[in-house]
């Protein structure tokens, strides 16, 4: 075969596949339709809610009767986007989860407080963060390239190892010690 036949013979198989991938799409465009319509559904009852109960929190109401009125607002709210058939339990669920939010929206606004650092006018010297300058004739790179200043006694061992002897390896895998 040559280089046309192979192009036209993957021509012909992605077309196969093309239409066989729009047949179950076309079988299936209701159900998808229909998910993305119930998530949206849920998105502007939670939308609803948050602004419902945000409403009904600066009345001077009983928190039954504040969920009453946020009940009322809701489904104001969906008859107006011509919303049909929400249960009156997403509805209270929608509630909840705004309350929730809500409470724990105020929660951390109260509870976090800046806080200043403690100046201490005549600390000893010993507990003063002293700067240090970098040896750059002992730095190495680790594995991920950032530089590695290595201590005293990593120094030493590498001055050190300069004049030991070196074990090699010959051709034969027998090791022959230099030195």
């Amino acid at each position: 075969m040559t280089i046309k036949d192979w192009i036209y013979l993957g021509i012909t198989v992605a077309s196969y596949l093309l239409a066989i991938i729009a047949g179950i799409y076309a079988k299936n465009k209701a159900k998808i339709n229909k998910a993305t319509a119930v998530g949206k559904t849920l998105d502007v009852v939670g939308q609803l809610a948050t602004y419902a109960v945000h409403e009904t929190e600066i009345l001077d109401l009983e928190n039954e009767q504040k969920r009453q009125a946020a009940v009322q607002i809701i489904n104001q709210g969906l008859s107006w986007f011509g919303i049909k058939d929400v249960t009156p339990n997403t509805v209270n669920g929608a509630i909840e989860k705004a309350v929730n939010a809500m409470h724990l929206a105020n929660s951390d606004d109260q509870s976090v407080e800046p806080t200043q650092p403690e100046i201490v006018a005549n600390a000893p010297a010993g507990n003063l963060v002293q700067p240090t300058v970098a040896n750059t004739e002992t730095q190495t790179k680790d594995v991920a390239g950032s530089t590695k200043i290595p201590d005293k006694s990593e120094q030493q061992n590498v001055a050190n190892s300069v004049n030991a002897p070196v074990a090699e390896q010959n051709t034969t895998n027998e090791v022959v010690k230099n030195g």
